[in-house]
């Protein structure tokens, strides 16, 4: 509505100008409806949970009070672990829900929970900076709680991972330092940052070397054995915060994405960019196809565009799902297995693709909020997954075949 200037005299004033003001002439209808529906919307951002969707897990655990943000799979399938915002990481029966150990100690909300390759250990850590490493006991008769073979106390984290294949496990902090322990002697290295938050971080699969991404756009390549840099891409190919970053089967290359869309492939031997692509903002995951015949990657953005691109070509190959479709409110996290790209969304479903076809060939609910976390174990072939909704599930991964 047009402002009414003060000197107006009144009979120039329409009926419907003057329904529109209140006693004083100060305040309009339509400017109280805005301010109404601008708290609402405020309310409604708090936490949407949404209605209940069919169920399709097999398990579900709900031991946690609030999200729960991350989880992993023993490597014999049987045990899970998940985490969360309680401060609280257990340790539960994949095939019963029922708690084998309640992982103490923990501060802050725990954002990181993860199985050495072997089994042999648990590693938890939260988000003030605690770190414990237990030791797996798994016979019948077992030590509870199982001991405590390692603790440490680093700044504030934001990522962790277990090495593939040595006893190894690498946290990222806020200040942009990467720690590297040896369990469980705990010799600790520490991958000095520039003072800016290590975003993500991913082994190239000749196990010595780690990609890195900061939340200044800088992407660096460490050698694991020697503390040092042996790369670093130019500081001008991201503007803005690096959210993920993968290495190529071939250890010849790394993709990095951040925030504006922009993907950026890189030689991993000299750091030389091989690629610059444009896919749409909000782009928040990114994983190569560990398949030698599918040289392929894929992407998600939190707008809900799914798309997979020909590495060779750097070219799109199948468009599987488009920014704002009501198939998929946006991608939290992607990982592939076999020929399948999967991903977890904030709609709080888990779908697959089929790589070469770009077809949707699963589709898994139960959660009623978005999936922060999930994992697949291949001996059991199950999918875990982890929710805003305060619970954790097991899912049977079966693809649908034509």
């Amino acid at each position: 509505m047009k402002d009414i200037p003060e000197d107006t005299p009144p009979s120039s004033v329409s009926g419907d100008e003057i329904s529109a003001m209140d006693a004083d002439g100060v305040i309009y209808l339509d400017e109280m409806e805005e301010i109404q529906l601008d708290e609402e919307m405020e309310d409604d951002e708090e936490y949407i949970e949404m209605e209940p969707p069919e169920d399709h897990s097999i398990m579900m655990f709900d031991k946690h009070i609030g999200s729960v943000f991350c989880c992993d799979l023993h490597p014999d399938g049987k045990l899970a672990v998940s985490g969360g915002e309680d401060d609280k990481a257990y340790v539960w029966s994949v095939e019963t829900g029922q708690v084998v150990m309640d992982c103490t100690g923990h501060k802050d909300s725990v954002v990181f929970v993860g199985f050495s390759f072997d089994g042999s250990y648990l590693a938890t850590a939260d988000m003030g900076g605690v770190i414990k490493v237990w030791k797996c006991i798994l016979e019948e008769n077992q030590q509870l709680p199982w001991p405590v073979v390692f603790e440490y106390e680093s700044d504030d984290l934001s990522w962790g991972t277990w090495h593939f294949g040595a006893l190894v496990l690498i946290c990222g902090a806020n200040t942009g330092d990467i720690y590297v322990f040896k369990i469980p002697s705990g010799e600790t290295k520490v991958l000095q940052g520039h003072n800016v938050k290590v975003e993500c971080g991913k082994l190239f699969n000749d196990g010595v070397r780690l990609a890195a991404g900061y939340e200044d756009g800088a992407v660096k390549v460490w050698d694991l054995k020697t503390s040092s840099v042996l790369q670093q891409v130019p500081d001008s190919v991201h503007d803005l915060r690096v959210t993920a970053i993968d290495t190529h089967h071939e250890n010849n290359l790394m993709a990095s994405i951040s925030e504006d869309g922009k993907i950026v492939l890189t030689t991993a031997n000299n750091g030389k960019v091989v690629g610059e692509l444009t896919a749409e903002n909000y782009l928040e995951v990114i994983a190569f196809s560990k398949d030698p015949q599918m040289d392929y990657f894929g992407t998600g953005t939190l707008t809900g565009a799914i798309n997979i691109w020909d590495v060779p070509r750097q070219m799109i190959r199948h468009e599987c799902s488009k920014s704002d479709e009501d198939s998929i409110a946006g991608v939290t996290k992607m990982i592939w297995v076999q020929n399948c790209l999967v991903v977890g969304g904030l709609d709080g479903s888990v779908r697959a693709y089929e790589g070469r076809s770009g077809q949707q060939c699963l589709m898994l609910t139960g959660h009623r909020s978005e999936i922060l976390d999930f994992c697949y174990n291949a001996k059991q072939n199950i999918i875990l997954t982890t929710s805003d909704d305060g619970t954790a599930r097991i899912f049977k991964y079966e693809i649908i075949k034509d």
